[in-house]
């Protein structure tokens, strides 16, 4: 077990202070910079709070959507099948599976939807606040 802070803390921490104390001081044209570090400081250690669940559960949605197996153990070269996966549900869209008159249009609903709600998430936790 690490001793406190772990490494998204930090990261908080950190952009906390660029955003309260450091931002005021930069000049007005270096503030944009500035604001665009500290989201990305904020995507990043929202990543590092959910460590690789998300894709897991893409990964495991995308093997059932398209009837695929999962490659056991999953590893890095799970991002490369989980790219491939998302290219095949890509060509299924485009042919016209996923219409409202096929009946896996829903699953592939849900799916999207939870992929499009697990990027907001780590990108915008706030827009999906107001939406709920």
């Amino acid at each position: 077990m690490r001793d406190h802070p772990y490494g998204h803390e930090l990261l908080e921490s950190a952009r906390d202070l660029l955003r309260e104390e450091v931002l005021q001081a930069l000049p007005a044209d270096k503030r944009l910079a500035a604001l665009m570090i500290a989201n990305a400081m904020g995507i990043v250690a929202r990543q590092l709070v959910a460590g690789d669940a998300p894709e897991q559960a893409e990964l495991a949605r995308l093997g059932e959507l398209l009837r695929k197996p999962l490659p056991i153990p999953v590893s890095n070269s799970s991002y490369e099948y989980l790219k491939c996966l998302n290219r095949m549900l890509c060509e299924q869209i485009r042919a016209g599976q996923a219409d409202p008159s096929c009946p896996r249009s829903a699953l592939i609903f849900n799916h999207l939807r939870e992929v499009a709600r697990y990027r907001l998430m780590e990108s915008n936790p706030k827009y999906l606040e107001l939406r709920t």
